[in-house]
């Protein structure tokens, strides 16, 4: 059995429950042709660099599986014909390079379900705090930006 990551990404307009589902269909495949998933993260919704079949934002899924050959090639088939997913890449990682420590687990993330919204409020009230300190710092770069654009602008005077 060899180390898998597969990154899709998926309409980022669907709700969270379609979400879901579409996660569990892809765990499901895995399990079903003999491979264990041993991780799915679920990242935020995410502007694309470029539009992909008319979708400007999409939500990427991380998923660590182990299996056969055979499992990852059926995956691949399965994103290819898929209306769920409009990008996906599969590769095969090395055992000492997956790091799962950051991304939950299956079983956790099922159990975790009712908590996640109170937790994730605890969060939204700790970013405020830390906003006046990111703030400060960033009217500098803005100093420097003008005082490039004036040397742009002398630059442009000796051309014309």
């Amino acid at each position: 059995m060899r180390n898998y990551e597969s990154m899709y990404v998926i309409d980022a307009t669907l709700t969270d429950e379609q979400v879901d589902s579409v996660i569990a269909k892809y765990t499901k495949l895995i399990a079903d042709k003999g491979g264990e998933v041993q991780a799915v993260g679920r990242w935020d919704k995410r502007r694309l660099a470029y539009e992909v079949k008319g979708r400007r934002e999409g939500i990427y899924i991380l998923m660590f599986f182990t299996g056969d050959p055979a499992v990852a090639k059926e995956l691949d088939r399965i994103f290819r014909i898929s209306d769920d997913v409009f990008r996906h890449l599969i590769t095969r990682v090395e055992p000492q390079h997956v790091d799962t420590s950051r991304i939950e687990h299956p079983q956790a993330a099922a159990e975790a379900g009712p908590e996640e919204p109170v937790a994730e409020v605890a969060e939204e009230t700790e970013a405020p705090v830390e906003e006046p300190a990111s703030e400060a710092p960033a009217e500098e770069p803005a100093a420097e930006a003008t005082e490039e654009t004036g040397a742009e602008e002398a630059a442009v005077e000796p051309e014309a």
